[in-house]
């Protein structure tokens, strides 16, 4: 069977009966013709990989690129390096046996090769492979190929060739009635007007492209616009940016100054409140609290005064004592009256008053035959008080509206004496709660004055 080509009368060169035998075809019932005398080759279908045998009948003279159509140098085909041990050549003699089909009179060795087998020279090797080279550069199938592939590839072939024959004749047609249009056009003297629609046609075409030159330009000038707006929008970004990181900067700063300034506020309402609570507090009243509790005068709440029922200690006497010169010389200090021949100095319990260069004391005790003397030194302290209580009236009477509950005169408050010789212990304890009344008739005037002078200076200040 032919295997080199598609068609087999372009496959191989003119006389030759190159052949190749499946392995397949021995199976078929009759006896096969015997090929004719020249070298084997064995070999595999490049389809379906049935095992071939090739018999190479050619003379060695005869050109094997003669008999292919087409440009054989043109055809770019590459023969590849063969393994010798591919091909097995055998003399023509003693080939085939009776024409069975089968390799005859062939023993085989021990590698598996038949016997008297040689292999084949390089030229035979190289017209081999060329001429299967050729052959399927001719086509897209490689060779070599058994029969009924090959006449599968032919009929493949056979099919396109239909459809491109079936293709040439419909352009054909179509060429036949072109050419019939044209001749009618050219009969009726309508060459001249083809011309004028052909040229009107190309005029259009002209307008056309420069109207599409001049909308490229038009692009091209939109595209620089384009890019110019996108540049100036980007700064606009970058502006729109920090003028909204200047307004949350802004608008933190404002908060915080509208937090300083309700802190601020809320200080300045407290400082206020503070100071209108304080305006009204009368320090003096709070400190040296006077009160009266039954016939006793009080002051910070000790008694001042006895009487025969209520022998109150000495030792409350004495603290009440100190608690009224305390008294009497925060007003000096506070209202910076001049007292120059009186000094107090409170001590408690042990106050004194300085007079000139004596110092008399403001308390006393229960000393038995030493009392006399010792209530004698308190007799005068306590004149003394008065005489310095009094310095201080006449200095805030100074204000007409300064006025006194109780008369100071001498040694008496009110008429009764604060001596405590030879005074019955009633009128003296009386004597003591009309001064302390006095002490606290002074606290509130001294207390109101200041406190108009605070709203006057006030009102006056912008």
């Amino acid at each position: 069977k032919n295997v080199c080509g598609h068609a087999p009368s372009a496959a191989l060169p003119e006389g030759a009966t190159m052949h190749s035998r499946s392995s397949r075809g021995t199976d078929q019932a009759g006896p096969q013709p015997s090929p004719p005398a020249g070298a084997v080759f064995s070999g595999s279908c490049q389809r379906c990989g049935a095992q071939l045998r090739i018999v190479d009948d050619l003379p060695p003279s005869a050109d094997v690129t003669q008999s292919f159509r087409g440009a054989i140098n043109e055809s770019f085909v590459v023969v590849p390096q063969s393994d010798l041990d591919e091909f097995a050549v055998t003399p023509a003699a003693g080939r085939r046996d009776g024409g069975s089909g089968q390799l005859g009179g062939v023993a085989l060795g021990d590698d598996g090769r038949p016997d008297g087998v040689a292999c084949p020279s390089l030229d035979e090797v190289s017209r081999v492979e060329k001429v299967m080279a050729l052959a399927s550069g001719q086509t897209e199938q490689d060779h070599p190929v058994c029969g009924d592939c090959l006449q599968r590839v032919v009929a493949e072939v056979q099919r396109l060739v239909d459809e491109a024959q079936a293709e040439h004749r419909i352009y054909q047609e179509a060429h036949s009635r072109l050419e019939e249009r044209l001749r009618l056009i050219g009969d009726e003297g309508g060459g001249g007007a083809l011309e004028a629609e052909i040229a009107a046609m190309e005029a259009e075409e002209q307008q056309l492209l420069e109207r599409l030159q001049a909308y490229d330009r038009e692009e091209d000038e939109i595209r620089g616009e384009l890019e110019r707006h996108a540049k100036q929008e980007e700064l606009l970004q970058r502006e729109e940016d920090e003028l909204w990181l200047a307004v949350a900067e802004y608008q933190l700063d404002l908060q915080e100054i509208e937090e300083e300034r309700a802190a601020t506020a809320s200080a300045i309402r407290y400082a206020t409140s503070e100071l209108n609570r304080l305006q009204r507090t009368n320090v003096l009243n709070d400190m040296f609290h006077i009160s009266a509790q039954g016939q006793f005068g009080t002051i910070s709440n000790f008694r001042m005064g006895r009487l025969t029922e209520i022998p109150v200690p000495w030792e409350e006497i004495n603290a009440a004592w100190g608690q009224a010169c305390l008294l009497l010389d925060a007003l000096i200090k506070k209202c910076r009256v001049p007292t120059a021949q009186y000094r107090l100095l409170p001590r408690g319990s042990f106050s004194a008053i300085q007079v000139g260069q004596d110092v008399l004391q403001l308390y006393s005790s229960d000393a038995g035959l030493k009392s006399f003397f010792t209530h004698r030194h308190f007799d005068q302290a306590m004149n003394h008080f008065l005489g310095c209580l009094k310095e201080v009236t006449k200095f805030l009477q100074r204000d007409p509206s300064m006025r006194l509950p109780f008369k100071i005169e001498g040694d008496k408050v009110g008429g009764f004496s604060v001596r405590v010789l030879f005074n019955p212990p009633e009128r003296w304890t009386k004597a003591l709660k009309f001064m302390l009344s006095d002490l606290k008739w002074m606290i509130a005037f001294v207390e109101s004055r200041e406190r108009n002078d605070r709203s006057s200076g006030m009102a006056m200040s912008p």
